[in-house]
C-alpha cells in the first residue's frame, strides 16, 4: 500500500501534512515527531495533530535527519511554542547550522514557499522565520531514542544524499524514515528519482544497507509511505534503479562523455514526470551532475 496523504497508517504511526512534504508521528509512550518539515506546512501539521487529538506534552523532540531547506524550516516554530520538546540532528546538520550562509538560504527558501502557499509568517502567535535552533543532542550511527513501551528509533548514519544526512528505524515496528537517502516516490507513474549530492558509489551502500532491513512500511519525507509488502518492494526498486543508473553513468563517464552534457536530458525527463517537488530546475541540473561527475 502507497500513502500518500495524511492519515494514521498504524497505531503507532500517523503520516502528517501531504506528499510534497511528509512528517510523520511515532508513538510509544512518549511520541517523537520525525522530519523537519517547512514552515509553510506547520498550520496543516497543527490542524492534524488537533483533529486526532495529540497531546503535545507526550512529543519529547524532532528528529532531523538532514539540513536541507525543504527538510528543517519548520523546527523553529515547534521549538518555540514547545520548548520542551528535544530538538535531535546529527553532527552534520549541526555544523550546517552553524554556517550564516546556509541558514540564510534556508530561511530565504522559507519564506519564499510560505509567500507561494499563502501562509503568514506567524501561526498561533508564534514566528515562522527561521533561525538556527538549540540543538539538544547529537546523533551518530547506532545512537537510540527511547520512547518508552519497548519502543525505540535506532540511527542509520547515511551521509550521501547530503553530508548531514541520517536514517531512521523502529524496530519494534520495523518503520524505516530514510528521508532522502532512498529514491525519491515523486515521478509519474509510480517511477521513482535518483537524487544523490555528493556519491553515487557511497550512495548505493547506503541504500544497500537499508534495503537489507526488514521493513513494514518506509516512511520518506516527500512523495509519501509505503506501506506492508510494498515497503520492501520499494527499497528493491530503488537499490535496482540506483545499480542501473550507477553502471550506466560510470561506463558514459569512462567512454569519455561529459557530466555537463548528460545531465540535461536527465534533468528534462525529471521535470516532465516529476509530480511533486520544490526545487528549480537550476539547482536540480547542479545536483545531476555532480551525481554523474561521481560515478567516474
Amino acid at each position: 500500500m502507497r500513502i500518500r496523504e495524511m492519515v494514521p497508517i498504524s497505531d503507532q504511526l500517523i503520516f502528517l501534512h501531504d506528499k510534497r512534504v511528509c512528517m510523520y508521528l511515532l508513538k510509544g509512550e512518549r511520541y517523537l515527531l520525525l522530519g523537519g518539515g517547512m514552515s509553510y506546512v506547520v498550520p496543516a501539521v497543527e490542524e492534524q495533530l488537533d483533529r486526532f487529538g495529540v497531546d503535545r506534552s507526550r512529543i519529547m523532540g524532532i528528529l532531523i535527519l538532514h539540513s536541507h531547506f525543504d527538510h528543517i524550516p519548520a523546527v523553529p516554530y515547534f521549538m518555540q511554542a514547545y520548548p520542551e520538546m528535544e530538538i535531535m540532528v546529527s553532527a552534520g546538520t549541526k555544523k550546517v547550522m552553524g554556517i550564516e550562509k546556509a541558514v540564510k538560504s534556508i530561511a530565504d527558501l522559507g519564506l519564499a514557499t510560505r509567500e507561494k502557499f499563502g501562509v503568514n509568517d506567524q501561526f498561533r502567535g508564534v514566528s515562522l522565520e527561521f533561525n538556527p535552533p538549540e540543538i539538544t543532542r547529537v546523533l551518530n550511527d547506532g545512537d537510540t531514542i527511547d520512547l518508552g513501551g519497548g519502543v525505540s528509533v535506532t540511527i542509520l548514519e547515511t551521509p550521501y544524499h547530503s553530508k548531514c544526512a541520517i536514517a531512521a528505524y523502529a524496530p519494534a515496528f520495523q518503520y524505516l524514515f530514510p528521508s532522502d537517502g532512498a529514491s525519491l516516490p515523486i515521478l509519474k507513474e509510480g517511477k521513482l528519482m535518483l537524487m544523490t549530492n555528493d556519491n553515487i558509489a557511497l550512495y548505493l551502500k547506503s541504500l544497500e544497507r537499508m534495503a537489507a532491513l526488514e521493513v513494514k512500511a518506509v516512511c520518506c519525507e516527500h512523495g509519501g509511505a509505503f506501506y506492508g509488502d510494498d515497503a520492501a518492494t520499494f527499497l528493491r526498486q530503488g537499490l535496482e534503479l540506483t545499480c542501473k543508473k550507477y553502471d550506466s553513468y560510470r561506463q558514459a563517464m569512462r567512454s569519455g562523455a561529459d557530466a555537463g552534457e548528460l545531465a540535461p536530458d536527465e534533468v528534462d525527463e525529471i521535470m516532465m514526470n516529476r509530480e511533486c517537488g520544490l526545487i528549480s530546475e537550476e539547482v536540480l541540473l547542479n545536483v545531476v551532475t555532480t551525481m554523474i561527475n561521481s560515478a567516474a
